[in-house]
């Protein structure tokens, strides 16, 4: 059985949806939308790396990969082949907060989909030789995008001196030997505690009756047992006593220079401003970093600045990549200036609107793919009990004021609440 919790109408404005929730806890969000023959199953579950044991950094990733090796029902490499075969696609990806999958399959496969998915949830059945070929398979990653790549690093420098303490102080690709120890026993508990019906949202956005899909929710879903979820760690993120500087000597060819301050968590109104501050440092020509350190003063062959929310905490980042012979020191100076500028007041009230435009056309142009709106309403009903964020978070964009951005900029953005890494080529 399960209880219809509310119901948002269409409107010119906004993403339809409905919401349920499955006597075993299952929370369910549903968008009919007809405009195209396909449907996104969108299934999210409340954990991350954040999540994990200090000793077991990089299980959540691991089970990301697990998930694709075989269900209750099916061999491992079944799940891809079946769902190829019935023309769809699937991913899935990992975060500090929650691990996401999901398919987008034609409409007349949703009955299908649904049953590949709930099958994954249904029970254990990860095999000894399935979990050491994907330890394999994410010990690679880890070396491919992080240790072997320029600059790689920065993802694993940032968190320890970021979040010491706290199991937000590591990424989420974890620890090489820690994955290489993970037994079968300490895989089926992190399972059992986490991939659990009242763990988890199901969206489903697309080519679908609503009313006949919730019937459907409920054959595949319902009788999986509600589990036993444990109880949820909570954060208390604090900004740094101090900054934080170090050189890290890479296998690169030019400079390199990375910033991070400690923010307010993500939907936090400070949240939304530095979003809006990030694209007028640096997105597009214009932009003012842009403008200063690579077109008038040449510093640097590019640049980039963007927030970072997570569940309990934030991070606003800065990066320049150097030209030949520029020293980190001089272009931190110019960055500080960039800084400045914002807790003086002097962002101008065409660069605020510019940024407001754009951001808004961005949320627009999401809320028309059925993929991005399935992910949006588990997430903002995973982490906020409120699919309806997905409708209204735009206006906290538009609330931000020139004022807003002065006094937020001088609250976080100090010396002494960040961390800056200047990467070095390695002398040879």
């Amino acid at each position: 059985m399960h209880e219809t919790l509310k119901q948002v109408p269409l409107n010119k404005h906004g993403i339809p949806f409905t919401e349920h929730e499955l006597s075993n806890g299952l929370k369910v969000v549903l968008s009919e939308d007809n405009s195209i023959p396909s449907v996104v199953i969108n299934l999210c579950y409340h954990v991350g790396s954040k999540d994990e044991d200090p000793d077991k950094k990089g299980y959540a990733h691991l089970f990301e990969h697990l998930m694709f090796e075989g269900s209750m029902n099916l061999a491992p490499g079944e799940y891809d082949r079946l769902a190829q075969k019935a023309g769809c696609e699937n991913n899935a990806y990992t975060t500090e907060d929650k691990t996401n999958y999901y398919l987008l399959a034609p409409a007349n496969q949703l009955e299908f989909g649904l049953w590949l998915e709930s099958d994954r949830m249904l029970g254990f059945s990860i095999s000894e030789e399935s979990l050491e070929i994907q330890k394999g398979v994410v010990i690679e990653e880890k070396k491919q995008n992080f240790d072997n790549r320029p600059y790689g690093s920065v993802n694993l420098e940032f968190p320890p001196r970021l979040f010491a303490g706290s199991s937000y102080g590591w990424d989420v690709i974890g620890d090489a030997g820690d994955i290489e120890r993970a037994a079968i026993g300490d895989i089926k508990s992190f399972y059992e505690k986490h991939y659990v019906p009242g763990n988890a949202v199901l969206s489903i956005a697309g080519d679908m009756n609503t009313d006949k899909t919730i019937q459907l929710v409920e054959k595949y879903f319902g009788s999986i047992p509600k589990g036993a979820n444990g109880n949820r760690i909570m954060f208390e993120e604090e900004k740094l006593n101090s900054e934080v500087r170090d050189n890290i000597f890479d296998e690169i060819q030019l400079p390199g220079i990375f910033i991070a301050y400690k923010t307010p968590r993500e939907n936090s109104k400070e949240y939304f401003e530095f979003d809006l501050l990030s694209d007028m440092f640096s997105t597009g020509e214009s932009s003012r970093f842009y403008n200063e350190l690579v077109y008038k003063k040449q510093l640097a062959s590019e640049t980039g600045c963007w927030v970072e929310g997570k569940e309990f905490t934030g991070i606003f980042y800065i990066y320049a990549i150097l030209m030949p012979g520029i020293k980190p020191e001089h272009v931190l100076g110019e960055i500080d200036r960039t800084i400045n500028d914002a807790k003086e007041g002097k962002i101008t009230s065409r660069e605020l609107e510019k940024v407001k435009n754009r951001i808004e056309t961005r949320h627009a142009y999401r809320a028309q793919t059925i993929l991005a709106k399935a992910d949006m309403l588990s997430h903002n009903k995973l982490f906020y009990n409120n699919a309806g964020l997905v409708n209204t978070n735009i206006d906290n964009y538009n609330r931000v004021t020139l004022r807003d951005i002065q006094d937020t900029s001088n609250n976080y953005l100090y010396n002494d609440n960040r961390v800056v890494l200047n990467y070095l080529p390695k002398s040879h």
